[in-house]
């Protein structure tokens, strides 16, 4: 099963334009493909979390839902989200974008593959779903990696930034400083001549 999002083709056509961001693709591989009724499930889990589809808003991101056969009758589900961190140079992102990834995954072990795949689907959707004090079982793991990432992306941009200031008050006082010095050696000149004038013969 594979889900496309309506402004994937869009993303194609303008990828230099930076003021797109968004979703670029969604897929569903693995045991989903056999299963699309639980691959649905996920979508929709995934979509109904705010704080993720913000996420998904400001950076492009490639998602990937998977499950696979773990050991016996197990499974194990996961999605991964691929961001393109905004903090990082095109090429350190297209080098190091496995770095910039969030994996969740789910666990399933029942007495056949489809029960399992279930249960593990089932544990996938609580840890992608939002926060909730009042859920049955511990739900927001996803939202607390987002939060993670954001945080990690900011504190990078920070730093970048301070380093940009630091370089444009760096070339700004050499800037002053030719100046002064160029002040300074008219000053001497003016200084000298001043001298020599007081010693003329021209002098009274």
């Amino acid at each position: 099963m594979q889900i496309l999002n309506s402004n994937y083709n869009i993303q194609n056509n303008s990828k230099y334009n930076q003021s797109f961001t968004g979703i670029r693709k969604v897929k569903c591989l693995g045991l989903y493909e056999k299963h699309p009724e639980l691959g649905k499930e996920l979508v929709d889990t995934f979509k109904n979390n705010s704080k993720v589809m913000d996420f998904c808003k400001k950076y492009d991101v490639d998602i990937f839902f998977h499950s696979a056969k773990d050991y016996m009758e197990s499974v194990k589900s996961s999605v991964n989200i691929f961001y393109d961190n905004i903090s990082k140079s095109k090429l350190k992102r297209f080098f190091n974008s496995q770095d910039d990834k969030i994996t969740i995954s789910g666990w399933g072990n029942k007495h056949n593959l489809r029960e399992s795949l279930a249960e593990a689907t089932e544990d996938l959707k609580y840890a992608i779903s939002p926060t909730d004090t009042k859920a049955q079982r511990p739900t927001g793991l996803l939202d607390s990696h987002i939060d993670l990432a954001e945080k990690k992306i900011q504190e990078a941009l920070n730093q970048k930034e301070l380093a940009k200031q630091n370089k444009l008050n760096q070339k700004e006082y050499k800037k002053q400083a030719q100046i002064t010095h160029s002040d300074e050696k008219a000053n001497l000149s003016n200084a000298i001549q001043d001298l020599i004038n007081k010693t003329s013969s021209k002098a009274e």
